[in-house]
């Protein structure tokens, strides 16, 4: 491990594809290398995308409720997520741990933390996880290198960013039944463009806890909000799946927008 790296320690805290849609927790690992996943966000050449697929990667496990911190020394480490989910927290002073976002199977967690230094951050695991430590210093330098690298990861950082975008526009425009509605169909959305879904169900681990903190209310008001949803026959709800029983009267009803998030990176 370089100097640049940050140094990566752990601690549990707390008491290929079309698999979404299984309610069980004992997810299959999708096979996949960081060439899979970008270049689904730009055209890669078969350099690029060997050069891509042969990076030296660590395998980690994380088990559920674990934590794994950055010491803030140098650049925030890259991850793929290749099972389970996974929710990047930034570490605030006064208040512990802020969850920012979730990541689930196909994603890359910290590619955008990665280009600033000291940036403060932690991944706690939404359930047990599989992931791929990239190394900073090696993308970086595949980045500098490969001019079409370089515009995926930027698209898929625009991706996320945009993600960021329309849930913040969700939580400071829609009530709170409207906003979990409207996250719902992100999470949906995001599943669609990895092709890891064929229909309206999907795989839903996430917490109410860790929903409320992404939206800005109780978790209390989560499972309210759920409960009016599915009374309202729009969703059905179990506890690790989610049909949704009217996306487009949902979209109608949020103004989701897949296209706000996808649309730079819809190839024809």
């Amino acid at each position: 491990m370089t100097s640049d790296v940050t140094e990566i320690h752990s601690k549990t805290v707390g008491g290929g594809r079309k698999h979404a849609q299984m309610p069980s927790h004992t997810v299959t690992s999708i096979m996949m290398t960081i060439g899979d996943i970008l270049s689904r966000y730009g055209s890669l050449s078969a350099e690029a995308f060997d050069r891509l697929s042969n990076m030296n990667v660590s395998n980690l496990e994380l088990k559920k409720n674990q934590k794994l911190y950055s010491s803030s020394r140098g650049k925030s480490e890259i991850f793929l997520v290749k099972k389970g989910w996974i929710s990047l927290c930034h570490v605030a002073k006064h208040r512990g741990h802020d969850i920012c976002n979730v990541y689930m199977p196909g994603d890359i967690v910290g590619v955008r933390e990665s280009f600033f230094d000291n940036h403060n951050i932690a991944l706690l695991a939404l359930q047990n996880c599989q992931l791929d430590k990239i190394y900073v210093d090696e993308l970086h330098a595949v980045f500098k290198d490969y001019d079409d690298i370089k515009r995926a990861v930027v698209s898929y950082i625009m991706v996320n960013d945009n993600v960021a975008l329309e849930r913040l526009r969700s939580c400071t425009h829609l009530k709170a039944e409207e906003r979990v509605a409207h996250f719902l169909l992100e999470i949906y959305a995001r599943y669609n463009y990895k092709e890891m879904v064929d229909s309206s169900l999907f795989y839903f681990p996430i917490t109410q806890d860790v929903v409320g903190e992404l939206l800005g209310i109780t978790s209390v008001h989560v499972s309210r909000c759920l409960t009016a949803l599915e009374q309202k026959k729009l969703i059905r709800k179990s506890r690790s799946t989610i049909r949704l029983l009217e996306p487009q009267r949902l979209a109608e009803l949020t103004g989701f927008d897949e296209d706000m998030i996808y649309s730079h990176v819809r190839f024809v």
